[in-house]
């Protein structure tokens, strides 16, 4: 199936470093031979301004003519790779758990400019093991999580059974329509750093295996047989440091740092943890610079007369969250915090974490969020229910940005 370039794609390409080739010059010197041919014919031609069309008509061609020599003779591989290199935030739109133009705000880490001849990729953002080439091509910096934009390729491609499962949650297909879900899921064994020592904060360490959280999924869709694309969550919002004393020590959200590096390392890839696992190394190292541009916070700080209340709540580009006030004696687990937009619809939750809501195409300009017993959330408030919140809720406020 042939791909229709965006213009943004076309801007990529023509921004590169063009092979030379036999090809571009011949196809090159024929544009330039029809053009001084039809100057010393003169027909159909008036001298000045309607020579400078036909040379700005031509030069089009040539770019164009440039273009596609270029993707499909000097490096036929970028053709292929194009479409996904720098855009899979953008190609995998709605087919994720992630909600977000993330694409607005990504830093781009592949390049076409990376992709060489043979098409290989050589870039610390592209590593391969194990037949498996990991690419984290993109990346979004917001002040409560990280967005990676990731791809996937298999040499041999990924087994029938692997996308049923990721896609279905079974090896049965079910009715696409029945789905709660539009994207397909996989699976990951990652151990993580977040390196705040430049600023004098310590290191957080990402390991389940010592009961800390690191990057366990990715969400997206499978492009074809051989390639996943899809979108990881880095969490920020839940880091802490082990001190000298081996206590834990939480940073609060607005305690990281601007800049930090981060390093994940992937050992495992699945979709069913029974079944067919893809094991390798691939080892990844960022340099971030959070963007907080976008983030707004309002400090509530109120209570009811039982001291449960909520203290800040916190916007950014694609996500919102309420910080539960207690006190104590009282546990967070026996309650939840549900967020509606303006309209009175209840946002979607955005991370493996419930309480953190998506705000991606909703008006969050006014929100009004509801404190409620877990039972009764559950029994009488969950799903199309919501529209009992404000009677079973043991707070709630309204909050306007």
């Amino acid at each position: 199936m042939r791909h229709e370039y965006t213009k943004k794609e076309y801007e990529q390409i023509l921004s590169m470093d063009l092979t030379e080739s036999a090809v571009i010059r011949k196809k090159m010197q024929g544009a330039y031979k029809k053009i001084r041919a039809q100057e010393k014919s003169g027909k159909n031609m008036r001298r000045g301004r309607g020579m400078r069309r036909l040379i700005a008509g031509m030069s089009a061609v040539a770019a164009a003519l440039v273009l596609s020599v270029t993707v499909c003779v000097a490096n036929p591989a970028l053709a292929a790779k194009l479409p996904l290199i720098g855009n899979i935030f953008q190609t995998v739109g709605a087919d994720s758990g992630f909600a977000g133009n993330f694409e607005e705000n990504a830093v781009r880490l592949v390049t076409p400019e990376e992709v060489q001849e043979d098409g290989t990729v050589v870039s610390p953002y592209v590593q391969t093991d194990n037949g498996i080439t990991f690419t984290i091509s993109e990346c979004s910096y917001e002040s409560m999580a990280m967005y990676l934009a990731v791809s996937l390729e298999s040499e041999e491609g990924f087994s029938e059974e692997m996308r049923t499962f990721a896609r279905y949650g079974s090896y049965e297909k079910v009715d696409e329509s029945q789905m709660y879900v539009d994207y397909s899921t996989l699976y990951m064994s990652t151990t993580s750093t977040a390196d705040f020592s430049a600023s004098g904060k310590g290191i957080y360490e990402g390991d389940p295996a010592v009961g800390t959280s690191s990057p366990y999924y990715i969400t997206g869709k499978f492009i074809d047989d051989h390639t996943f694309a899809g979108i990881i969550r880095v969490d920020l919002m839940y880091l802490g440091i082990l001190d000298e004393t081996g206590g834990w020590n939480m940073l609060d959200n607005e305690e990281l740092p601007e800049e930090f590096a981060y390093m994940l390392h992937v050992t495992d890839l699945y979709a069913d943890p029974e079944k067919e696992h893809l094991s390798g190394n691939w080892d990844f190292s960022l340099d971030v610079k959070l963007n907080r541009d976008q983030t707004t916070q309002k400090e509530m700080n109120d209570t009811n007369e039982e001291g449960i209340g909520i203290g800040t709540v916190t916007k950014t580009a694609y996500e919102v969250y309420a910080d539960l006030t207690l006190p104590e004696g009282k546990n967070q687990e026996d309650y939840i915090v549900a967020i509606c937009d303006a309209e009175g619809k209840p946002l979607e939750s955005q991370a493996e974490y419930a309480e953190i809501y998506s705000t991606y195409g909703r008006d969050t300009s006014k929100l009004y969020v509801y404190v409620v017993d877990y039972i009764t959330y559950m029994d009488e408030c969950k799903g199309n229910n919501y529209h009992n919140l404000p009677e079973k809720a043991v707070y709630q406020t309204e909050v306007v940005f």
